[in-house]
């Protein structure tokens, strides 16, 4: 059979295993929604927070078939997770990669099995930063800043999962023991515990009635201290007039904490305090007139003791902020000195490069911009790269000589040298840290950006975003785009796509296909750096 023939035959077999979880992007590409069937005991840990739960949401393999598939080498992939982290989408890559590929036999519903392993019975989600070789392949996953929110997406999506589940399902309520619809059943989201509509609804009455309301009214269950929810009680009582007390009694209760209730150092009843700029309060049980602030006897000509004090204090913190302010005055004067000077040796490098030049639609323009700004924000975290396996290193501390825990190799981190790419880093920044928004970068690149009206284009307001746009790089603004800047070598593509950091390993935003920055050409995994250029530059 051929290559073509063996992909055909692939894509039916998967097609009717995974049915409404596959789904065909064009001729040579797909993706694949991949569930795990997790034990009964999975648990999911970020710190001290442990939670266990039934469900997870699917990961996305995305398959790129080529003319050398199965005859020869496997088919490219792409894996995205919003729930792992780059370094454990990397490693399942590397995992993949280390498949013991059989030339003529197809693999992707092995990879799909390899990929199902990786979840056991735990999932550790890190909120610390960690060591990663930046491969391309591993799409969306999680910086460790959004970790907690990871976590809790997740335990709100299990819950909805089981909720669906619960419902289908005839139940035993937990009182009555009575069996039922699960529809027609309340499950508590803070323990989990069900009961049927009619013994909840008896339960709520008679503790309301006991005067126990708010985070006082727990559920039934035995030793379970969860409270239940404002919207579970209204869902429960069916009745605004009980609710309605529930609701007052809850706002009574909250009105005694707050802070403007004091009481009497006298007879200790509550007195409410109605004149903020005054510091007269008045017990209406005892009479007794007293300063609010230090509990004394009210002193209506003299100031109170406390005023006094954060008067003082607040004297003090303004002199502290006018010697701040000034020292910052200062320090922005003395810094901006240092970065014109910055700026002119850049513009005199820029003068000396080779001219080079990208023709863009004027619609492309502001996206190349924003995209090269957050190019920036990457490049300007304190990592650098082990000179041996190019693995990404951060320094929070210490001296400079470092050792990379990947390859076992030492280095002194002021050492390695600054490429080109550092150059319109610092440019990128300046702009960024000069204007604080986009739009002054935008304007600085309008006017060094030449709008190409030979072929006499129409410039209404239907067609002005198709209007062609020279940018070359005889400027320092323009110089930062088109230094990183290559188009797609599909066909049918030829979308602009911005080189990230030294990796010249480049995946398309559009059409998802893989290619080389330095020679354009399209590639199928790491194999072509092994024999014709250099991974990072």
């Amino acid at each position: 059979m051929s290559n073509n023939e063996k992909q055909a035959d692939e894509l039916i077999a998967l097609q009717s295993i995974f049915d409404k979880k596959f789904r065909l992007l064009d001729d040579n590409q797909y993706e694949i929604l991949i569930e795990f069937g997790l034990s009964t005991s999975f648990r999911i840990q970020l710190n001290d927070k442990i939670s266990f739960i039934k469900y997870l949401p699917a990961l996305t393999l995305i398959i790129h078939y080529h003319d050398e598939y199965p005859s020869d080498y496997p088919p490219s992939f792409i894996v995205s997770c919003f729930y792992f982290s780059k370094y454990d989408l990397e490693k399942l890559c590397q995992k993949l990669d280390n498949y013991l590929f059989k030339k003529g036999e197809v693999c992707v519903y092995d990879w799909i099995e390899i990929i199902k392993q990786k979840i056991t019975n735990e999932l550790i989600l890190n909120d610390k930063f960690q060591e990663y070789i930046n491969d391309p392949r591993a799409l969306n996953g999680y910086s460790f800043e959004n970790a907690k929110n990871i976590l809790q997406y997740l335990i709100n999506y299990n819950y909805e999962r089981e909720n669906e589940y619960f419902q289908k399902q005839f139940q035993t309520c937990f009182i009555c023991e009575d069996t039922i619809p699960g529809i027609d059943c309340i499950r508590l989201y803070r323990c989990g515990h069900f009961y049927c509509r009619l013994c909840l609804n008896n339960y709520i009455r008679m503790n309301l009635e006991n005067g126990l309301f708010g985070e006082k009214l727990h559920c039934p269950q035995y030793e379970c201290k969860q409270s239940l929810l404002p919207t579970e009680i209204k869902q429960i009582l069916h009745s605004d007039q009980l609710y309605e007390r529930y609701e007052k009694l809850t706002l009574q209760h909250s009105l005694e904490l707050m802070n403007d209730i004091l009481w009497c150092p006298r007879c200790q009843s509550p007195v409410l305090i109605n004149n903020e700029n005054d510091n007269l309060a008045i017990c209406y049980q005892c009479h007794y007139t007293f300063c609010k602030k230090c509990q004394e006897l009210y002193h209506s000509q003299t100031m109170c003791p406390k005023d006094y004090i954060i008067e003082q204090l607040r004297i003090q913190k303004e002199k502290e902020y006018q010697r701040l302010q000034k020292q910052k005055e200062e320090a922005l004067t003395q810094l901006n000195k240092i970065e014109e000077n910055k700026k002119n040796s850049r513009e005199k490098k820029v003068l000396k490069q080779k001219y080079r030049q990208i023709v863009i639609k004027l619609s492309e323009k502001d996206r190349l911009l924003e995209e090269g700004l957050n190019v920036k924000q990457i490049e300007s975290l304190n990592t650098q790269r082990c000179p041996n396996c190019n693995i990404r290193i951060e320094k929070n501390g210490g001296c400079s000589h470092m050792h990379c825990s990947r390859c076992d190799y030492h280095f002194t981190w002021q050492t390695i040298e600054k490429t080109e790419q550092s150059d319109i880093c610092l440019l990128l920044n300046n702009y960024d840290r000069q204007s604080n928004q986009i739009e002054s970068v935008k304007e600085d690149l309008n006017k060094v950006a030449n709008i190409d009206n030979s072929s006499e284009q129409e410039t209404d307001s239907d067609e002005i975003k198709d209007l062609a746009v020279s940018i070359d790089n005889k400027s320092t603004i323009g110089a930062a785009i088109v230094s990183r800047v290559r188009r797609c070598p599909g066909k049918l593509c030829k979308k602009l796509n911005i080189k990230i950091d030294q990796d010249n390993w480049i995946i398309c935003n559009e059409c998802m296909k893989q290619f080389c920055f330095l020679c354009g050409h399209a590639i199928f995994g790491s194999r072509h750096f092994e024999k014709k250029c250099q991974r990072y530059t």
